[in-house]
């Protein structure tokens, strides 16, 4: 059976705080990063990377968050994993954006999905909770050697 989930306008282009944050800590996040401000510039991504069935097991999400969740994806032309598709798969379908490929001047920066409040406070809160990358190796041993 096929989701069919319409385009609502009035729904916008940010996805709200909380509902970013949820996927920020979600277990998918970190195939696509382990730096935070890495994952909330993929947040689609992240967000694709999800089945509905996932996402209804989340705390916090509730069907309606997660209708929410779809209709945010498919205003920005994606869409939420089905059941029969892998991980993988889903992760091929990504492509790299231009920006890797093109000169610095040149970038563009990548869609803001959030809006930039909610971005600086998701950072913040999530900082604050200790949802960090982990230390690097060079980080961990001049570490080590200071004790």
């Amino acid at each position: 059976m096929t989701r069919s989930v319409s385009v609502d306008r009035s729904v916008g282009s940010y996805l709200p705080e909380r509902m970013a944050t949820i996927l920020l800590r979600s277990q998918h996040a970190y195939l696509v990063s382990n730096q935070l401000s890495t994952r909330i510039n993929y947040l689609l991504e992240i967000a694709s990377l999800h089945t509905r069935t996932e996402l209804l097991g989340q705390a916090g999400l509730g069907r309606h968050g997660v209708q929410r969740i779809e209709k945010w994806l498919a205003f920005h032309g994606r869409r939420l994993r089905r059941n029969v598709e892998s991980l993988d798969s889903v992760i091929c379908g990504f492509g790299f954006r231009r920006s890797f490929f093109e000169d610095k001047s040149d970038r563009a920066g990548p869609v803001s999905v959030i809006s930039p409040e909610a971005r600086d406070r998701v950072l913040r809160e999530l900082g604050a909770h200790g949802v960090r990358p982990k230390p690097s190796a060079s980080r961990r041993m001049a570490m080590s050697e200071s004790d």
